[in-house]
């Protein structure tokens, strides 16, 4: 009796379509918006959008509000786009008063206390923010980091100057002029004193026990500022950085993008971590990399494993795909 053929042919991995020009698209338009490039993603929506013919070849005009030239990103979008990149540049230049003005007026419920635990209504919940968006914790970080910019002695220009220049000079809140009993000296130090006390009152408010001591904690370092002639140069001066300019800035816009519905990401970002996070947990397990495609494999440096001697799949290197691409 014969027997069936044991040979079988190599299992094949079935073909990846490859994304649509308008997934493509998408993605960019995505991306430029969530990056608030509002510019470019209206330049770029108009170049790359697909042009009507009639039979004679002339272009067919789109009705204004057919909404063609920028599917899944109105005009709306785009305008508190605009917005948010108008309160981060002035967070970023350490005007935070007038950075919470403009915060209240477009998106009143970021620090709306009364809907802290409200959830806003998403299509999905793809990803989280990193940071808090609780309005009582958003309302103390401006506050201190107002506070941080009223003890400020070294101008810290925003955007850095494109020519070198000598730092500028210090114009110090000084011990010495207190001992001289300059008045105007005695009334900063005596409101930033009360500033401090406000934002003790502010901390100690806070409902939960664990958030009370690590504000207080902070506040306590904070406030070590006021013991420095020039704190821009001893033990604190990480608080006066562009990086803490640059950590609450984006901290309110994680809030904004919360508040109205957005994803803290944009989609190509959450594209590349999932690719990441996928990549290191089957490179982890020693998975074969037999189903990754050709085109991704010459990029990427394969690794090997030793048991078996196969290519197991390579830990994702976001650098090394786009140079792959290039």
């Amino acid at each position: 009796m014969s027997q069936p053929s044991s040979s079988r042919k190599p299992h094949q991995a079935p073909a990846r379509p490859e994304p649509s020009p308008c997934q493509l698209r998408s993605l960019v338009l995505d991306y430029l918006s969530h990056q608030c490039y509002t510019r470019t993603a209206r330049a770029f929506a108009e170049d790359s959008s697909v042009r009507h013919l009639d039979a004679d070849g002339d272009e067919v005009m789109q009705p204004a509000d057919g909404g063609s030239s920028l599917p899944g990103l109105s005009e709306e979008v785009l305008k508190q786009a605009d917005q948010r990149a108008e309160i981060r540049q002035l967070l970023l230049s350490g005007k935070v008063d007038e950075a919470t003005d403009l915060l209240n007026t477009h998106f009143p419920a970021v620090l709306n206390m009364t809907e802290a635990m409200e959830s806003p209504k998403t299509s999905s919940l793809t990803y989280v923010a990193p940071t808090s968006v609780d309005p009582a914790h958003l309302l103390l970080n401006l506050r201190i980091q107002a506070f941080i910019e009223s003890c400020r002695t070294v101008p810290l220009k925003y955007p850095p100057a494109q020519t070198e220049s000598p730092p500028p000079k210090s114009q110090k809140r000084s011990s010495q002029a207190l001992h001289e009993d300059d008045p105007e000296a005695r009334d900063q130090q005596t409101a930033l004193l009360k500033n401090a006390q406000k934002l003790y009152a502010l901390a100690n408010h806070l409902p939960c026990v664990d958030d009370r001591e690590k504000y207080v904690k902070e506040l306590q370092n904070v406030l070590g500022i006021l013991a420095y002639i020039v704190p821009e140069e001893s033990s604190v001066a990480r608080y006066l950085s562009q990086e803490r300019r640059e950590a609450v800035a984006d901290q309110i816009n994680s809030a904004i993008l919360y508040r109205t519905g957005l994803e803290a990401v944009s989609r190509v970002e959450l594209i590349a971590r999932q690719a990441s996070s996928v990549c290191s947990f089957a490179h982890d397990l020693h998975i074969p990399a037999r189903s990754i495609p050709p085109s991704v494999k010459v990029a990427l440096k394969m690794s090997v494993n030793s048991d078996k001697g196969q290519e197991i799949v390579p830990l994702f290197d976001l650098s090394g795909f786009l140079d792959s691409k290039a």
